[in-house]
């Protein structure tokens, strides 16, 4: 015990030193000095809140890039084949009442959202190559590429934010707003061990305050057996001593099992696993020091710095930008939807000639021959073959010839032009925006709430702070004087001037008094703690810094 509670609670010169502890359920002869910095220290460590709190920290960052995923180029490869027969009614499309079609396709796209002004991009490359039956086309098969590029770009909704860029921003709220609640529970736990250390250290001196009382009694139970044995008291006096001791002995038994409760509900908050050695080992407090108090005396001044310092209103602040993204959001999808289209498209086209003769070709065929006949008869010129055409001789050729006809921009489409879709009403985004307004002023007055509670709690800190104080003070002059009183009626009971109740009497008044600093000095620590935690400054007094 520190030789300054010594010096508050001390006991007569004649009483025998406290009787030892008991031995406790699961608790070896193991003794583990412990600071409150280290309790501190090995709860942040192993607190199972906190590691669970961690995770949603984890879990926001996760989603924040998740959201991020809107930026995320997509490409997409469509390949396809298709072998197609169509019956026909007419010679001209194809013959013997058919026309027979293969396909083979080979497109790419490539689809980019960009991040400014919520525009987007595509891309697209397109191959297609073809056979056909049909007896008027004459490049049989041929190819066909068109690369493109349209470019949306939003002039209303969607310019100044869309759904994707609010679920980012709201996103990166999360992970500070995650992050504030593990500030928050840190402090909570911090809060806690401080509690159920200062209790522990309360507790381990109750038990000694108990077993001086335990001494005292035994020494005035031999004292009677002394006087009763010389005839200077009678023997009934005795069963009031035996009665008493048994009393204290039993109040001791007690207050050693609120030492192994308080010290099982410190392991709790400092250990992560019931497999840890410290469950078995005896808790030693080192700190059984009284705290410094912060400075009371500007109490304006403690209240704002409380104001500017607690996470509990910087995460209503967090909140309220959130609510504030949902409203800029809601107001946006409340205008016309008005978006610009641009583009350009550059195709290319080549093939094989096809070996068909033309079928208006073929059935004048034998009338052409017919005229030729007679007109070399008459020493005419023959007629010229009849012909539709040719196709250019860039469009002669394989794929290569095709990819020429795209990069040299033979044949090229460039378009511009609006899309409008407007919603007469569009109650959604109405009622979106009404719950975002909402939303706000419900968390306005969340705020108003919350510093009236700060207010609240701040006062009532320097309150217990100033009156554990003044108790402090008065269980020390009691204990003092409850001393004086008892070994004044010592030296009365043994020269008879005085009983053996008023002996025990004093000495369960010295007990008291005791008991009453104990629990004064415990209620002091505890309200400089809950003002540091009032204050906003738990983790700046422990030195503490959350990544």
């Amino acid at each position: 015990m520190p030789k300054t509670l010594l010096a508050l609670i001390a006991v007569p010169a004649l009483v025998a030193a406290p009787v030892q502890m008991p031995p406790r359920v699961g608790v070896g002869v193991i003794k583990r000095e412990l600071t409150l910095a280290q309790a501190i220290e090995m709860a942040l460590r192993n607190n199972l809140d906190i590691q669970i709190e961690k995770t949603g920290v984890s879990s926001a960052v996760e989603a924040r890039r998740g959201a991020r995923g809107w930026l995320d180029p997509r490409l997409r490869w469509s390949p396809g084949i298709e072998d197609r027969t169509t019956p026909t009614s007419s010679p001209l499309m194809g013959t013997g009442g058919k026309l027979v079609e293969k396909n083979f396709s080979q497109n790419f796209y490539f689809d980019q959202r960009l991040p400014w002004a919520g525009a987007a991009l595509n891309l697209s490359f397109e191959n297609y190559r073809q056979s056909t039956t049909n007896p008027f086309v004459t490049l049989t098969p041929f190819l066909v590429s068109r690369l493109g590029a349209t470019l949306v770009v939003p002039l209303a909704r969607n310019r100044e934010i869309d759904r994707e860029r609010a679920n980012l921003r709201i996103a990166a709220t999360q992970v500070d707003l995650a992050s504030d609640q593990v500030e928050l529970k840190v402090i909570d736990v911090i809060a806690r061990v401080e509690e159920a250390y200062w209790n522990l250290v309360a507790a381990r001196q109750s038990v000694e305050v108990a077993s001086e009382a335990v001494n005292l009694a035994r020494e005035q139970l031999a004292r009677t057996r002394r006087m009763i044995e010389s005839g200077t008291l009678a023997p009934v006096e005795i069963a009031a001593a035996e009665a008493e001791l048994e009393r204290r002995v039993d109040t001791w038994y007690a207050a050693v099992s609120q030492v192994t409760q308080l010290e099982n509900a410190l392991k709790l908050l400092i250990t992560s696993s019931r497999d840890e050695p410290l469950w078995n080992d005896e808790i030693v407090p080192v700190d059984t020091r009284t705290l410094e108090a912060p400075d009371i005396e500007d109490l304006r001044a403690a209240v704002n710095r409380a104001l500017a310092a607690r996470v509990e209103l910087r995460a209503l602040a967090r909140q309220r930008e959130t609510t504030e993204i949902q409203k800029t959001l809601a107001q946006n999808q409340t205008k016309p939807e008005v978006n610009l289209l641009a583009g350009y498209v550059s195709s290319g086209l080549a093939g094989e000639v096809s070996l068909r003769e033309n079928p208006f070709a073929e059935i004048s065929q034998v009338q052409v021959a017919r005229l030729n006949e007679l007109s070399r008869l008459a020493g005419l010129a023959p007629l010229p073959p009849v012909s539709f055409g040719g196709v250019p001789a860039n469009q002669i050729g394989g794929y290569g010839s095709v990819l020429d006809g795209v990069f040299r921009g033979r044949y090229p489409t460039a378009f511009a032009g609006l899309q409008v879709n407007f919603t007469g009403r569009n109650r959604m985004a109405e009622a979106q925006l009404a719950q975002a307004a909402i939303a706000g002023r419900r968390l306005e007055l969340e705020r108003s709430r919350m510093e009236l509670l700060v207010e609240a709690q701040v006062r009532n800190a320097f309150q217990a702070i100033q009156s554990a104080r003044q108790r402090i003070a008065a269980a020390e002059a009691s204990a003092r004087a409850a001393e004086e009183k008892l070994a004044s009626e010592i030296r009365l009971f043994q020269t008879g001037e005085s009983t053996n109740f008023l002996v025990l009497t004093r000495q369960n008044e010295l007990a008291d008094s005791k008991q009453r600093v104990v629990a004064a000095r415990l209620e002091f620590n505890k309200a400089v703690a809950r003002a540091q935690q009032a204050l906003g400054a738990t983790l700046e007094h422990y030195n503490i810094r959350i990544d």
